[in-house]
């Protein structure tokens, strides 16, 4: 690439030098045969009323060799002077004296001298000595060879500069190109320099986010493989090992038999129930599952959610409290998505509150008002539902990733009392308040008996 940035540069070098160059010589010859021009002008102005005045005070041509002398000293050109009938009666040069200027080629300028009446009674010529003309000829010449130096010298330091604005364009992009390879072969931790702060700069953070996602993403994946796996090889296991059982006749009795196939069914159950959060998690954040929105009472949605979650409270003496208010403004939701999303935080706030816990949820209904300019006031709504326990609190390092798919505090103390679900609880929470064009918030200062709370802001 480096080769193909110098060449570019090299060829638009050179175009752009001899065009200047072309130009520069051009304008430089017609300035030079203007000031000629100029100076002839002055001749032709100078040497016919002169010359006049002569004829005029002796009739005749007589005698004017001195002037004729003189002008060609002044001007610093040979002068010579033809009368009527075109013989030359006076010259700087003596032996053009007496001949015909139809006999010599290139006498010069040609100026006509007239009389008082307005006849032609002469015709002078200014001529430019061979110096002269090699004079001219020397300095076009040292003009052109001036600007041919000039226009090396510019062309050599063009190339070095575009040598060296071609390495630093082709460098971070050969870089990334090599990066790219090793993203293709499985290396997604490998980074490009992103130093400066032009195009190509911007173009290398940009490579750099973009490897960082694809890594995250790689690393998800691999998560979700894992997290799947393990959730699926525990049922899978205990159906494996009953049907084994009763192949083999170790499970030989009826009551052995019974609770044989209700585990299995339990668990094939759990299975299912896995796949169902699978799809509709996956559902949710393509947004291919609609929703089916209607003005509904928050409020009644709260108690709902508490009353399907009451019966796991019970089984772990953990109190649940509403303190929705009854009277807030009915909202445009799916009310059984959003009493989906209360019943998982409820059902997580209560698998981890110890006995004696308590667990509530709270409404209420945000108005937001932003005075950004003097004369505009922008008021904006939002119900804020808050579910909050007592709970053993998040530590401070798992709060960022709560809401990922899979994803467990502990998945050690959840497996081993039996509580872990399949971590898509707050994944689907996430889900559906995002669907809705909500957010939602969990804090928690990790301390035991301080707990945790959920909170999610939905728009009016």
């Amino acid at each position: 690439m480096a080769r193909r940035l110098l060449l570019s540069y090299l060829a638009l070098i050179i175009v752009t030098v001899a065009l200047l160059a072309f130009i520069v010589q051009l304008a430089t010859t017609q300035t030079f045969t203007r000031y000629l021009s100029d100076q002839s002008n002055v001749h032709s102005e100078m040497l016919p009323v002169m010359l006049t005045g002569f004829y005029t005070a002796n009739g005749a041509w007589d005698g004017v060799q001195s002037d004729i002398d003189e002008a060609s000293l002044i001007i610093g050109s040979p002068v010579s002077l033809a009368d009527a009938r075109g013989r030359i009666v006076a010259a700087a040069q003596p032996d053009l004296i007496a001949r015909q200027v139809a006999d010599i080629p290139n006498l010069g300028q040609e100026i006509p001298v007239l009389g008082d009446k307005g006849t032609a009674i002469g015709t002078v010529y200014v001529g430019r000595t061979l110096a002269q003309q090699r004079a001219d000829e020397t300095f076009l010449a040292s003009v052109t060879r001036a600007l041919i130096a000039a226009g090396l010298l510019v062309a050599l330091v063009a190339m070095g500069v575009g040598v060296l604005l071609a390495r630093s364009i082709s460098r971070p992009l050969d870089e990334m190109s090599r990066a790219a390879v090793q993203i293709t072969r499985g290396n997604y931790a490998v980074r490009v320099s992103s130093r400066g702060g032009d195009e190509v700069t911007a173009l290398a953070q940009a490579f750099n986010q973009m490897a960082a996602g694809i890594n995250n993403l790689e690393q998800l994946r691999r998560d979700l493989v894992a997290n799947v796996s393990h959730d699926l090889r525990t049922p899978l296991t205990v159906i494996r090992g009953y049907l084994e059982g009763l192949r083999s006749g170790q499970i030989a009795d009826r009551r052995s038999a019974e609770m044989a196939f209700d585990a299995m069914h339990s668990e094939a159950a759990r299975l299912l129930n896995l796949v169902d959060d699978l799809n509709e998690v996956a559902a949710l954040e393509s947004g291919v599952l609609p929703l089916e929105r209607r003005p509904v009472n928050i409020a009644v949605l709260a108690e709902n959610a508490l009353g399907r979650a009451a019966q796991i409270a019970k089984g772990k003496g953990v109190n649940l409290i509403n303190t929705a208010a009854p009277d807030l403004p009915m909202v445009n939701v799916d009310p059984n998505r959003i009493e989906q999303a209360l019943f998982n935080l409820l059902e997580n706030a209560v698998r981890h509150t110890h006995t004696g816990g308590l667990v509530s949820v709270h409404a209420e209904w945000l108005v937001i008002n932003d005075q950004s300019r003097d004369d505009e006031l922008f008021v904006d709504h939002c119900l804020l539902i808050t579910v909050k326990d007592t709970g053993e609190g998040i530590p401070p390092e798992h709060l960022p990733h709560i809401f990922e798919r899979f994803y467990r505090a502990n998945r050690a103390r959840s497996q081993a009392n039996g509580e872990g679900g399949a971590g898509l609880g707050l994944a689907i929470v996430r889900a559906i308040v995002e669907a809705h064009g909500g957010k939602v918030l969990a804090t928690s200062d990790g301390l035991q008996g301080r707990g945790s709370a959920f909170t999610l802001r939905l728009p009016y």
